[in-house]
């Protein structure tokens, strides 16, 4: 969104007088400035279609000075853009929080308004993936040279350079307009922004004190191509699944999984039940059943859809997200999830004309290209979170356990190579901490009870020495009875005791029986499939939290 227009009388001529900061190995290339004043940001709707609480009138009034910045790193031929904004300064809370992107995109400046709003100097950069305003990176045109090699500036400033980049940037403009630097750094993202979050933590430790990384994308090399998995088995078995055989599916599998956790709250809340559930259900239990299915009546389930049924997605998360499917001029098409699409289309295989029309063996073949190329920069091999611990930071995620876009076990088993690495949950307690969201989707959304400001519980533990046990999480904005749930800290999981389903005091946070050894260390159910099964992204991950 262009600001430009909305400038207003000078909150200070220190936002006019602004200079170019210093970076090094880039040069800046220019630089504006200037006051906003009584901005209201429009609504913004999650990725639930929601609004979230407090925002439906969008947040007004918002004060600001919003500085840009364009730079290049010589001789690579990219322009990285760069938004600052920086909140009046008796409104200042004397931190800065940078933000992350999603989908295929570094970054977008409405991640900044929820921090704006909270008092934080605030920031954003596109990595040079916009190509200077002129593509949408969702697209993924901005991913290859004309010659069809990869853009490796691009891929080095998507992967961490950025995050660097707009740290020190960020840092040198708040100590010349507030007179002083911050004084704590924090990020802030999901999914995509999840993944930045923990590059900073492993290329720059001493970027930011503390790092909230929710439902990150770790993996992506493999996450983008799976999940358009579903959409190359329904070609090549000649059967588009409906999307209410799907919806059908995934009540079933929830009432089925469901009591097996102990509580029977509509809810899958035994991570460990993501691998065992599967096996305990049949999906042929189905078949001769009907599904209702809107304005094309009921469709009938038959062995057929039993037989092709993706089950890379966490039991209990809705399928829709990377399995699809919608009715046109009368027949069931798929519908390709839009930033795994765009990974192959613009950057893995731009020769294959349709690639919904891919076979399986082409799809592997992608599949590897795809793990060979994203390895390089957007892999997990780099991220030792080693150093960030010597400096002290905080890493805290969280994680919906029906998460429909990337299975959540993925991002536990990352964990419990950390703990294997440093030899004992204590030591990864100490810096990096991991939390479960039972029935809650990717980001947002879902049955379950989503996170509460869970920068304040980040910011109690940077600033104040008090690492969180639990997060507290309430349902949201769907209209329905209100759960509340503690969020437990992995590898402990939520044990109904007695009392009320729906009130957090009735549960309790316990050590599971089962130690991560003695679990499948290599490839999940949910990730059965296709090399890699079901990691999966999302193209608009929003996440908000005012602190």
């Amino acid at each position: 969104m262009d600001l430009a227009n909305l400038a207003a009388p000078a909150l200070g001529s220190r936002c006019i007088g602004l200079q170019a900061p210093t970076i090094p190995e880039a040069e800046v290339l220019w630089i504006t400035s200037h006051s906003v004043q009584d901005f209201t940001y429009p609504p913004i709707k999650d990725i639930t279609g929601e609004t979230p609480p407090g925002l439906q009138g969008g947040i007004p009034k918002l004060d600001f000075c919003n500085v840009s910045v364009a730079l290049t790193h010589p001789g690579e031929n990219d322009t990285e853009l760069i938004s600052v904004w920086l909140p009046p300064h008796k409104k200042w809370n004397r931190r800065y929080t940078a933000t992350g992107g999603g989908g295929i995109a570094a970054g977008y400046d409405f991640n900044m308004v929820g921090p704006l709003a909270a008092g934080f100097a605030t920031s954003s950069s596109d990595a040079g993936l916009s190509l200077n305003h002129t593509v949408d990176p969702q697209t993924g045109t901005w991913a290859l040279n004309k010659d069809g090699s990869p853009n490796e500036a691009l891929f080095v400033n998507f992967g961490w350079r950025s995050i660097h980049d707009m740290s020190v940037v960020s840092k040198d403009l708040i100590k010349q307009y507030y007179g002083a630097g911050p004084q704590y750094s924090y990020w802030t993202g999901c999914s995509q922004g999840g993944r930045q979050g923990y590059a900073a933590a492993a290329k720059y430790p001493k970027d930011f004190d503390g790092i909230l990384a929710a439902s990150p994308s770790l993996g992506e090399e493999y996450v983008a191509p799976a999940t358009f998995w579903p959409v190359v088995v329904m070609h090549n078995e000649g059967e588009i699944v409906p999307s209410c055989v799907f919806d059908k599916y995934q009540s079933v599998i929830i009432e089925k999984c469901d009591p097996l956790d102990g509580a029977k709250d509509g809810l899958i809340s035994d991570y460990d039940l993501l691998r065992s559930c599967p096996k305990e259900f049949d999906s042929s239990s189905l078949v001769d059943t009907v599904a209702p299915c809107g304005a094309v009546g009921v469709i009938t389930i038959t062995a057929r859809h039993a037989t092709i049924l993706w089950f890379g997605t966490a039991p209990g998360a809705d399928f829709s997200g990377v399995a699809g499917t919608i009715y046109h001029n009368g027949e069931w098409i798929p519908r390709p999830f839009p930033p795994g699409a765009a990974w192959l289309k613009s950057i893995i295989v731009p020769e294959i004309t349709d690639i919904t029309k891919m076979s399986y063996a082409e799809f592997f073949e992608a599949f590897d290209k795809s793990v060979k190329l994203g390895g390089a920069y957007i892999g997990d091999e780099y991220l030792d979170l080693s150093a960030f611990k010597s400096a002290g930071g905080k890493l805290l995620s969280w994680v919906g356990l029906a998460d429909q876009y990337i299975p959540p076990s993925h991002l536990l088993h990352f964990h419990d190579d950390v703990a294997a690495k440093l030899g004992s949950q204590s030591a990864v307690d100490d810096f990096y901490r991991v939390f479960t969201a039972p029935g809650v989707g990717h980001c947002a959304g879902g049955r379950g009870p989503q996170p509460v400001r869970p920068m304040l519980a980040l910011m109690d533990w940077v600033e104040r020495g008090n690492p969180p046990e639990t997060l507290p999480a309430r349902t949201i904005g769907r209209g329905a009875q209100e759960m509340t749930r503690d969020l437990c800290k992995y590898p402990k999981r939520p044990v109904y005791k007695q009392g009320d389903l729906y009130r957090s005091a009735s549960f309790r946070c316990e050590e599971p029986t089962m130690k991560p050894t003695e679990r499948d260390g290599g490839s999940d159910d949910e990730d059965s499939g296709a090399g890699a099964g079901a990691r999966a992204l999302r193209a608009d991950s929003w996440w908000y939290s005012v602190p």
